[in-house]
């Protein structure tokens, strides 16, 4: 047997031996959720964009039921975010690292005597052993999950989607426990944006420039595979100046700054802007067009309507961003983003300019 057959083969015994020991019922009924209090933990210890594609998940499923109080577990990127969510009760902040640095997680979740846990982490095609040590610290009795993945026993619950055309539709599928159809509701996020957020964020952009449009781009992605070369921006950049020569360019940058940034930014006299993730929120609410390989960014531009040129890996038509203008480029690398070639870009650019530029006032 292959070595990385018998590692995975060692994983899956691992999680069979923790569901057998901690696991309770293998399945479980739904209840009347009216009938009494019940106390739940939505698991979303990953990205932003993950998160930001949940929002109206978990709106719907606390509005189904009043007397559900929902809690949300989160990494530290996510957290201010969901801090920002009025149905969220509770934001319980985790790190991944070793499952021995989990121990004081599993500990609290104990405590809070959950009746249940919903894992969120669908986009991935195992349930590794770190999220099902964290499901089954909670005690909860139903265990709700997208059943179809390795080591899936773990759910009490399972939920079986006949199709998942966009992997959205598998986050909302999650709600199906609780009465919540995907009919005749919008799942596009309702990211909260306070008044004067969005006005900090315009008088940041107005002391960058006056003009319109106003152009987000992104050069920096937290996952390796969706990052694109930094080189490979310049002449993006290069012809978003050229058909747009009296727009705001401006990239943002953790609030260290970073040099790599600022050397992309001069030639087209762009702007680098220290921002946190507040900042970058309401900043990108306010762009005109965002320029971004598929990240956190791309989802808030998405929520809030604002057109958007994705980058992306071969295959990934299920992940990508809800859009009501925009384009959408692959690598040829089902990996990476190595295989994009900058001019795919470049003529990307060039369709979103001459589909937009006259009707938005950018020409």
């Amino acid at each position: 047997m292959p070595l990385p057959s018998i590692e995975a083969a060692i994983r899956s015994a691992f999680s069979w031996t923790l569901v057998r020991l901690f696991g309770g019922k293998q399945r479980v009924p739904i209840p009347d959720w009216r009938a009494r209090a019940y106390r739940g933990l939505f698991i979303r210890d990953d990205g932003v964009g993950d998160l930001v594609v949940s929002i109206e998940v978990l709106r719907a499923i606390t509005e189904a039921h009043p007397t559900l109080t929902l809690d949300l577990l989160c990494s530290p990127q996510n957290a201010a975010l969901a801090r920002t969510l009025p149905f969220v009760n509770e934001v319980i902040v985790h790190k991944r690292e070793s499952l021995l640095k989990a121990w004081p997680t599993w500990r609290r979740l104990r405590h809070k005597r959950y009746d249940i846990v919903i894992d969120g982490r669908i986009a991935i095609a195992n349930v590794n052993k770190h999220t099902t040590c964290l499901i089954l610290s909670t005690g909860a009795p139903w265990r709700i999950g997208i059943a179809g993945r390795t080591n899936d026993r773990v759910y009490s619950v399972p939920i079986r989607p006949e199709r998942i055309p966009h992997w959205v539709d598998a986050i909302v599928a999650l709600a199906g426990p609780f009465g919540v159809t995907p009919e005749n509701r919008d799942w596009r996020a309702k990211i909260p944006l306070s008044a004067a957020d969005r006005a900090a964020a315009d008088q940041t952009w107005t002391r960058l420039g006056h003009s319109r449009p106003r152009v987000l781009v992104n050069l920096y992605s937290a996952s390796p595979d969706r990052a694109w070369p930094l080189d490979r921006f310049a002449p993006v950049l290069a012809r978003i100046r050229e058909r747009l020569p009296r727009a705001t360019i401006a990239i943002p940058t953790m609030p260290t700054g970073d040099a790599a940034s600022n050397r992309l930014a001069q030639p087209v006299a762009a702007a680098t802007v220290p921002l946190d993730l507040q900042q970058l929120t309401a900043f990108t609410a306010t762009a005109d067009l965002v320029v971004s390989p598929l990240t956190g960014v791309t989802h808030i531009a998405s929520a809030f309507e604002v057109p958007l040129l994705t980058l992306l890996r071969r295959d990934m038509e299920q992940w990508v961003p809800y859009q009501v203008a925009g384009q959408n480029v692959y690598s040829d690398d089902p990996r990476s983003l190595v295989g994009l070639p900058a001019e795919r870009v470049v003529a990307a650019v060039d369709r979103m300019v001459d589909d937009l530029g006259v009707d938005r006032g950018w020409l």
